[in-house]
């Protein structure tokens, strides 16, 4: 299947079916952002609230009297520890996603998580563990284990204002036939990531409202059968902000710059150093309920340090859709545009196009069906290469009772390159189990997994 045939007869559309789609939302009344409109998801088929099959985390309110739900006497803070367990297993058709000598292999992945939530009179606190480990039946050196220990804590400095911190400590692993996958002639490669930043919102006036939101994120890659990674190594601070206005009614009009620099800390890669601004508008729109559509436009200028690369000024486009059909069945849709940087600095900056959707329908209370598409293309800008995929997906979640739920799904993946040696195509089957004590607490439902980053 040649993709890239595909893309390249609708490549230029695509900027028009982003824009296409806010248009017909907009003649339909549908329109809203994520961060700022979130009344439509929660009667998502994903977003809605269905108590029956949520537990409460164990409580450890060791400081203060279970039968005292006061101001006073949360003083010394409500502590509860939510925990979950999930176990994927099923098969991969092609576990290091390359174009001949393809590995079929069962694959099992276990994942145990759990989050201490301390809820005070006017701050929260979470610290989050987790630790993910995948083996491959066929193929040894392709297990994996991924660990992570974050914090993060939000302060109500005043009425409508808030400030959240957050720090991590992760060890990952990256995804076979991304950018800086090494191949599969080395084994996969890890990296240790180190994560602090804050955000602070502003939401004091009913009309006018601000976010700030910066972040610190070093990554620094570990050998591959002895081959030194340290090339890869980089640090990366993001900036940015949002000032929001609110004329009355359903929608909302944002102004949104961001500020992005890349630093790599190994003289080989210096001349990928660079800074990039972005600037963009955008609205928002919320048919309480019922739909929201977030839309912004703008620009993005990236410098480099060395005197040899060209500045980059491209294009930035992203739309949202989020449409409650019925009560049981959800459409969301979205598409982007942007500059990024890939991981692999000899690879450079790449423009990247993506489009994806999907639907969900719940025929029961406890079952939940969904299925999506996504397409995307990267256009490397230093190198001559060019990549294409598409991915396409159904899945079917049953929630048994408040602590199990159990599920299974399909994806075939299809990558197509310039590259011969980033092509590939693959189908996994997998099938879920999980056990929890989660999400309910004495103020709701809460999501104690988010470090809330954004």
């Amino acid at each position: 299947m040649d993709l890239c045939i595909w893309w390249r007869k609708c490549r230029i559309n695509l900027a028009f079916v982003t824009a296409a789609l806010a248009l017909a939302s907009i003649l339909v009344g549908i329109s809203a952002e994520a961060v700022l409109a979130q009344q439509a998801y929660k009667e998502s088929v994903r977003g809605r609230q269905r108590l029956d099959f949520e537990s409460y985390g164990l409580s450890l309110d060791l400081l203060s009297r279970p039968d005292d739900r006061s101001d006073a006497g949360r003083l010394a803070g409500s502590f509860d520890l939510f925990s979950r367990a999930t176990v994927d297993a099923g098969r991969d058709s092609n576990v290091t996603r390359v174009k001949n000598g393809a590995i079929s292999s069962a694959v099992t992945e276990a994942k145990a998580e759990a989050a201490l939530r301390s809820n005070w009179t006017n701050h929260e606190a979470l610290l989050i563990v987790d630790l993910t480990d995948r083996r491959v039946a066929e193929s040894s050196r392709e297990n994996t284990t991924d660990a992570r220990l974050a914090t993060a804590v939000r302060v109500d400095v005043d009425d409508g204002v808030f400030a959240r911190g957050f720090a991590e400590a992760k060890r990952g692993h990256i995804r076979r036939g991304d950018d800086a996958d090494p191949g599969a002639g080395f084994e996969p490669l890890t990296f240790n990531q180190y994560l602090v930043g804050g955000v602070y919102d502003d939401r004091r006036d009913d009309r006018v409202f601000t976010r700030i939101v910066g972040e610190a994120v070093h990554r620094s890659y570990n050998p591959t059968d002895n081959v030194d990674r340290d090339t890869l190594d980089r640090t990366t601070f993001n900036l940015r902000g949002l000032v929001g206005y609110s004329p009355g009614g359903e929608y909302d009009l944002f102004v949104s710059p961001s500020l992005l620099r890349d630093v790599y800390t190994e003289d080989a890669s210096e001349d990928q150093n660079s800074t990039r601004l972005t600037l963009s508008v955008g609205a928002v729109r919320d048919i309480t309920g019922v739909s929201a559509f977030n839309g912004r436009v703008g620009v993005s200028h990236r410098v480099f340090d060395a005197s040899s690369r060209s500045a980059q000024t491209d294009f930035v486009l992203s739309g949202g859709l989020l449409w409650n059909l019925t009560p049981v069945m959800t459409f969301t849709a979205d598409a982007d545009i942007e500059n990024q940087q890939s991981d692999d600095p000899s690879a450079g900056t790449k423009l990247s196009r993506s489009f994806r959707m999907g639907l969900d329908y719940d025929p029961l209370e406890q079952l939940i069906i969904g299925g999506y598409l996504s397409v995307a293309n990267e256009e490397f800008q230093q190198i001559d290469r060019e990549d294409d995929d598409m991915l396409v997906g159904v899945n079917a979640t049953y929630l048994i009772n408040e602590h199990l739920f159990a599920g299974l799904s399909f994806e075939h993946e299809v990558s197509d390159s310039t590259d011969p040696a980033r092509a590939f195509d693959a189908t996994t089957v997998m099938f879920r189990i999980s056990a929890k004590l989660c999400c309910q607490a004495d103020d709701g439902t809460v999501d104690p997994f988010n470090l809330g980053r954004f």
